[in-house]
C-alpha cells in the first residue's frame, strides 16, 4: 500500500501529476482543485495516495490531505460511486462543504460534480449521513463548533429562513453553523446570516 510520495512533480495536466520519487514517475490522478493548489514542474510536493485496484482497471489516486482521502474511501465505499467520481466530488467540493451538503441533503451541490447525477448524489447522503463527524464541517475551534452544532439543531428555523430567502440547504446549514447561538435570537441570527452570506465571509 503507498500511503503517500514525497517528490518532484515531473508533469501536470488536467487529470493528475506525475510525481518523480527518487527516478521513478509515478502518475497519480488528482482532483483539478488540488492540481491548481501545486506548484509548478520541478517543485516539492508531499501527495497523500490510494492505490486503487478493481476488475478493469489499477489507479493511484492522490490529495493534498488525509481529510480527503479518509471521504475519498467513505464515497468509493457506496454502491456505484468509482474512484473517479469520487475525485470528481473532491475537486468540485472541498471536505467541509461536502460534509455541509450531506448534512444538509444538499443534492444540488453535489451534482455540480462532474459525472455526477441526482441519483449517485442522493445516494451519497443516503449512505454517508448517518457516517459524517458533524466536526467535519465546521472550521471553527472544537468549543465554538459544539456552540455551532447545538445553534443548527436548535435553530432549525434560521436554516429554512434563509434556504427561503434564497441560500442553498448546505450555505444556510454552514453560515447557521458558523454563528454561536449562545444568546442569540433566530432573528439575530438570520440578520448575521444575511451579513456574512453578502460580504462572502
Amino acid at each position: 500500500m503507498i500511503s503517500f510520495l514525497n517528490g518532484v512533480i515531473a508533469a501536470k495536466n488536467e487529470s493528475g501529476v506525475i510525481i518523480d520519487v527518487g527516478g521513478v514517475g509515478y502518475n497519480v490522478s488528482m482532483p483539478v482543485s488540488d492540481i491548481a493548489k501545486m506548484g509548478g514542474i520541478g517543485d516539492n510536493v508531499k501527495v497523500f495516495t490510494h492505490f486503487h485496484i478493481s476488475e478493469n482497471a489499477v489507479g493511484l489516486f492522490g490529495f493534498l490531505t488525509n481529510e480527503q482521502i479518509e471521504y475519498f474511501n467513505k464515497l468509493i465505499a457506496i454502491s456505484g460511486i468509482g474512484p473517479k467520481a469520487a475525485v470528481a466530488v473532491l475537486g468540485t467540493l472541498s471536505v467541509q462543504d461536502l460534509a455541509y451538503a450531506i448534512i444538509a441533503e444538499d443534492v444540488k451541490s453535489i451534482t455540480r460534480a462532474p459525472g455526477v447525477g441526482p441519483k449517485a448524489a442522493q445516494r451519497i447522503i443516503l449512505e454517508l449521513k448517518g457516517k459524517i463527524d458533524t466536526q467535519d464541517a465546521v472550521s471553527a475551534p472544537s468549543t465554538a463548533s459544539n456552540i455551532a452544532v447545538s445553534s443548527v439543531r436548535a435553530d432549525t428555523g434560521a436554516v429554512n429562513a434563509l434556504i427561503a430567502l434564497g441560500a442553498s440547504p448546505s450555505e444556510a446549514q454552514k453560515t447557521v453553523m458558523q454563528i454561536s447561538g449562545d444568546g442569540m435570537s433566530t432573528e439575530d441570527i438570520i440578520k448575521e446570516a444575511l451579513r456574512r452570506m453578502s460580504n462572502g465571509i
